[in-house]
């Protein structure tokens, strides 16, 4: 009986003992892959902590990493994508270093037939406009943001910058500035292949993403943009769990400066912006505006020309607290570029994420400590392999410290 009570004495003290080293760390880190029920990878799926505002998202290959803080155990991870059923796993059965396996069914999102004619697109997409102050996070918030911009030719690597920053915004609706305060970044250009040309972002390109807090920055959402283009209901889709009213856009016949084509996703009930997903028309390809995407990441170009042949963005908006806020931002391009060498002469990809990893409703208005229009390839922080090792962040579709290293290899024996 001693025996017994001794080791029961001595288990729960484990237990107390694990918890309390598990209190102390603040958090715990998770993994998976998220695929089909057949096993394909599920690129971009959402992996985030219900209605907190704290997550990520998959890769190409469907991986993820989470932290979590300990103070969420309570709460429910959600993983969802559009065209999938959303999946729901209590934190509470979670460990410390988990990997884990989930297999997303897939949803109904065939078009619910609607008659056209009854639904006037310009007015729902006014009405969703006049609503952003109901349906969007409408008080003093901070996102913590992650962002990755890639750009290679073939197999070249060109240029990688990665960067964590927060970003603190007065309310949707809110005229006032956004405030930037960088926390950590790093960033490698290949100067002898790509020594006419930098990319990069700024605050002021990284606050517009968020489309539907900067609509005067939108190309086909402020009133110079509804006016250049087409809008249709071309039905009412699942987003999410969520009927949503898809509307499709183009240029209008004869518009050709500043023109896109692509969807939006309206919720049918509140009239909340929840998806885009869009890029430039082929017009808007041949004379694209300064407030493209690649333009305005533009931070240096010299003797060489530059055209756009492929443009491709999508925008996703989460709900905390029952108001929707930013979510992420994917990005694709591909441009051509001229000039005087042969080796100035080549095609390349821009590939650009901007991933929203927590929301905090309760702080106070940072101090800014990066110009809104300054580089932030200004600013490397110090840190080796495990340079993301604190931070959440979006797995890359590649190694990104392969590719680093790789440039860095470039560089010194040019």
């Amino acid at each position: 009986m001693n025996k017994f009570i001794f080791y029961l004495l001595f288990i729960l003290t484990a237990i107390v003992l694990s918890y309390s080293a598990f209190a102390q760390k603040g958090e715990f880190i998770i993994n998976g892959k998220v695929t089909e029920q057949g096993g394909t990878p599920i690129r971009q799926a959402t992996v985030s902590i219900n209605n907190k505002g704290i997550g990520t998202s998959t890769n190409q290959d469907g991986l993820f990493i989470l932290h979590i803080p300990t103070a969420n155990v309570q709460d429910t991870l959600n993983i969802s994508c559009i065209g999938y059923q959303t999946d729901h796993i209590p934190i509470a059965n979670l460990k410390d270093g988990q990997s884990l396996e989930i297999k997303l069914a897939v949803s109904n999102t065939e078009l619910l037939e609607v008659t056209i004619t009854h639904y006037d697109a310009v007015k729902i997409i006014q009405k969703a406009i006049s609503r952003i102050p109901q349906n969007n996070i409408n008080q003093q918030h901070l996102l913590r943001g992650f962002y990755r911009m890639y750009t290679y030719k073939k197999d070249v690597p060109l240029q990688l910058s990665e960067a964590v920053f927060d970003v603190f915004n007065f309310g949707y609706g809110d005229k006032r500035a956004d405030l930037f305060k960088l926390a950590k970044a790093r960033n490698e250009k290949n100067t002898k292949d790509f020594s006419s040309i930098e990319f990069g972002q700024r605050p002021n390109t990284i606050f517009e993403q968020d489309i539907v807090n900067h609509l005067p920055a939108c190309g086909f959402l402020n009133e110079e943009g509804i006016e250049r283009h087409e809008f249709e209901v071309n039905g009412i889709v699942d987003i999410n769990g969520r009927d949503a009213y898809q509307v499709d856009f183009k240029e209008k016949p004869g518009q050709t400066k500043d023109t896109y084509r692509g969807q939006m996703f309206i919720d049918t009930k509140t009239y909340a912006f929840l998806y885009f997903d869009y890029g430039l028309s082929p017009a808007g390809l041949a004379t694209p505006a300064k407030n493209n995407f690649v333009l305005k990441s533009l931070v240096t170009i010299g003797g060489v020309g530059l055209k756009m042949t492929a443009d491709h963005m999508r925008v996703n908006y989460q709900q905390v607290n029952n108001k929707w806020v930013l979510a992420s931002v994917e990005g694709s391009d591909a441009i051509t570029v001229s000039g005087p060498s042969p080796k100035d002469n080549y095609n390349a990809q821009i590939k650009f994420n901007y991933q929203i990893t927590k929301i905090d409703t309760n702080e106070e208005p940072i101090e800014s400590n990066i110009g809104r229009n300054e580089s932030i390839n200004n600013y490397k922080s110090s840190g080796g392999e495990k340079f993301w090792k604190d931070y959440n962040i979006l797995l890359s579709d590649f190694n990104a410290d392969e590719v680093l290293k790789k440039i860095q290899a470039i560089n010194k024996g040019k």
